[in-house]
């Protein structure tokens, strides 16, 4: 057969509107010839008109075309199919698993794989002597030149004056196509902020009308997770027509070799940037390894972006459960090429074609076990997603948080000497934490490393009886907290930085009032409390605690799944209330502990006072001083008549700062000056406010309190009925 009787031509028409073929010139005659035909080119034309029959014919029908379409080839020739199979190692849009191989025009999967698709005809040419005359490869190396060859007439001198204008750093929108390789490393700004991500581009679509395509359509991903997996996740862009010549970086998914042309970005910076990416992937990866608490500096990953600085919870499996979804839903994965079919089993196309198969890319990027496998590649650090999925103890929510802002948690166990009370009531409370405490450094986690551990996790060892905190009670899994109430004025807060535990603080919002969800509520969060190791606290917890009574059968249901909540719960849980007087008898044998924090002496709040100052100057030493006058006049008598408790102290404090960094009165060495009016100001209104309640109450708040019998000020004061010591 000559050559020219190897490549067919056709016209299929199409409605414009539709895209449906009603008219294909499919020729049906038989091919009897040894050698078969390469390819078959089908020029597409576009009908306004879709509404003609079948058995129209191609005259009447080309009266009706009006634009010309997306044309194609259709790859005939096995051997030239088991090229492609054999070179192309990723390129999603192709599909190389049939006998025919449809690629639209401009052919690119023969621009971007000419190099490859030249060295295996090469080495077939070679070997062609020795092939047989059944072998379906011996005619590899003629058909794949004759389709080089019309490729190369059809696109080669727009893709030169393109691959010139590249060099430059600059592209056009009709030859955009080239500049994005399936399986090529991109920075994509998704939100258009200015902000680039690393991704891989898996497709480009366009459809071409009259040569010209509106937009194109870019398939991209990069390497996410779900609560499970770490994968590939898929999402696309539009690139919109543009005029003339367009730089490289400006685009918002452009090649991540051209980066060296951005303007603010100078050249040796290039590698650096791309190591961020891989340094920033090896976090974001530990991250997703095992439940771990960490400190929490930085920003949301979602708009509007909000700063955070909290000890932070990373737990990809709560965040799951807690939430009713996950953080990501992972795509099937990388598609991979059809591998070569093997269309000839000779020990020639064994040695010079198979041996050299390419291998499919991105194979080791789909679904990832992290708690199994160790590490990854540097090139799957570099496209780890920036966004981790943590819980704020701060603000006692879920938030999608930027890896960079994680860091190693800090504790200040110093903290615990600075609270207020009695050196054996300290000593007392950290004897028993330290020994609930003592089994789990840790928070547990939700899967071991290696496939020996994973296969053994139902014949681990169970912690021994003598290891564990031991229970008195009789019944297994009951019992097995610690339950501390701290009762007295308003202000008492418990610090958690001794045990080197995260605090988990809650309230009624978030606990919820309704009796029917209170027990699922706390089930829930005593779960995740127990899971992280974290020491919780309920604050001002007296609604779930008053006592109940016969006729208020809704508050009895409260009280009573509270109890039950409270009865399995296995870590330590503090309870904090200023109205123990009206307290449920069932909760006396719940609680193992009761802490009454008294009133304060003058010489405690002196001592927190200091603390304060100590705590500015150690925090803005360089920035604020604190006059003498201003230390002296804590201890006056104007401020002690007062008898503030811990938290009007800190928030009096708070307020003197804010005052002096706005009246910004500065010493010689320009330190911002806390002096005694900015204190006096805090006093006289709280004097003031005070004074306003004695009168609507007629009497103090502490005298109130009493005459209501919630709770006894005067408690270890020497007074009546009480004693000291």
């Amino acid at each position: 057969m000559a050559d020219s009787e190897l490549v067919r031509y056709r016209i299929e028409y199409a409605s414009q509107e539709s895209g449906s073929v009603f008219f294909d010139g499919k020729i049906t005659e038989r091919d009897t010839s040894e050698e078969p035909r390469i390819f078959e080119y089908v020029d597409v034309r576009l009908s306004s008109n879709d509404t003609l029959s079948t058995a129209a014919d191609e005259e009447e029908i080309s009266k009706t075309e009006n634009a010309k379409g997306h044309a194609y080839i259709n790859i005939l020739s096995p051997a030239v199919a088991e090229a492609l199979r054999c070179v192309v190692d990723y390129f999603p849009d192709l599909d190389l698993s049939g006998n025919i191989i449809k690629i639209f025009e401009p052919y690119s999967v023969f621009v971007f794989f000419e190099k490859e698709l030249t060295e295996y005809r090469d080495r077939v040419a070679k070997a062609a002597q020795d092939k047989s005359s059944t072998c379906p490869n011996r005619w590899a190396a003629k058909h794949i030149g004759i389709v080089q060859a019309f490729v190369k007439d059809w696109t080669q001198q727009a893709v030169d004056a393109e691959r010139a204008r590249h060099a430059r750093g600059c592209a056009t929108f009709d030859m955009l196509w080239l500049l994005y390789r399936p399986g090529s490393d991109v920075y994509y700004d998704m939100y258009n902020y200015g902000e680039h991500e690393p991704y891989v581009v898996s497709r480009v679509h366009f459809n071409l009308v009259n040569g010209a395509a509106d937009s194109y359509n870019l398939g991209l991903w990069n390497i996410d997770a779900d609560s499970s997996w770490v994968g590939p996740f898929e999402t696309q862009t539009q690139v919109e027509r543009f005029t003339g010549e367009k730089r490289i970086p400006c685009l918002r998914a452009f090649p991540c070799e051209y980066l060296r042309f951005s303007d603010d970005i100078a050249e040796e910076e290039v590698s650096a940037i791309r190591q961020y990416y891989v340094n920033r992937g090896k976090r974001w990866y530990g991250l997703r390894q095992k439940t771990q608490c960490r400190q929490f500096d930085g920003f949301t990953t979602t708009f509007p972006r909000r700063d955070y600085v909290s000890l932070a919870m990373v737990d990809p499996i709560q965040f799951a459960l807690s939430q009713g979804k996950e953080r990501r839903v992972l795509g099937p994965g990388v598609q991979h090429p059809s591998g070569p079919h093997k269309i000839c089993t000779c020990e020639t196309c064994q040695e010079v074609i198979y041996r050299h198969a390419a291998k499919p890319k991105f194979s080791d990027y789909i679904k990832v076990n992290p708690l199994i496998v160790e590490s990854l590649t540097d090139h799957q650090y570099f496209l780890c997603d920036q966004m981790v999925e943590a819980f704020l103890f701060k603000i006692r929510s879920w938030q999608y948080l930027h890896v960079d802002g994680f860091r190693e948690p800090t504790f200040d166990s110093g903290l615990f000497e600075n609270l207020v009370l009695k050196n054996s009531t300290k000593e007392f409370i950290k004897n028993l934490t330290q020994m609930y405490i003592r089994d789990s450094s840790q928070p547990p986690l939700h899967g071991e490393k290696g496939f020996n551990k994973v296969t053994q996790v139902h014949n681990s060892p169970r912690r021994r009886k003598a290891d564990a905190t031991w229970s008195a009670d009789f019944v297994e899994g009951k019992g097995e907290g610690l339950t501390i109430l701290l009762h007295g004025r308003p202000g008492v807060e418990c610090i958690a930085d001794f045990t080197e535990r995260p605090l988990l603080s809650l309230t009624c919002s978030d606990i919820g009032v309704k009796p029917e969800n209170i027990e699922a509520n706390l089930l829930s969060w005593f779960k995740a409390a127990e899971n992280w190791g974290a020491i919780m606290l309920i604050d001002e917890a007296d609604i779930y605690m008053e006592q109940r009574q016969v006729q208020d059968i809704e508050r009895n249901h409260l009280v009573a799944g509270f109890l039950r909540a409270l009865e399995y719960y296995k870590g330590i849980l503090f309870l904090t209330t200023n109205r123990v007087g009206t307290f449920d008898e069932a909760f006396m044998s719940r609680i193992h502990i009761q802490i009454h924090y008294p009133e304060f002496e003058d010489e405690e709040r002196d001592r927190l006072w200091n603390a304060f100052f100590q705590k500015l100057e150690d925090d803005r030493e360089t920035t604020m001083r604190i006059t003498q006058s201003a230390k002296d006049y804590v201890q006056s008598q104007e401020l002690r008549a007062l008898k503030w408790n811990g938290r009007e102290i800190r928030n009096a404090f708070q307020v003197a700062v804010a005052l002096a960094e706005a009246k910004n009165q500065r010493d010689k060495e320009g330190r911002v000056l806390v002096q005694p009016d900015h204190i006096r100001a805090s006093v006289q209104m709280s004097t003031e406010f005070r004074d306003y309640l004695v009168k609507v109450h007629k009497g103090d708040l502490s005298k109130r309190a009493s005459l209501m019998g919630t709770r006894y000020d005067a408690f270890g004061k020497g007074a009546p009925g009480t004693s000291k010591h």
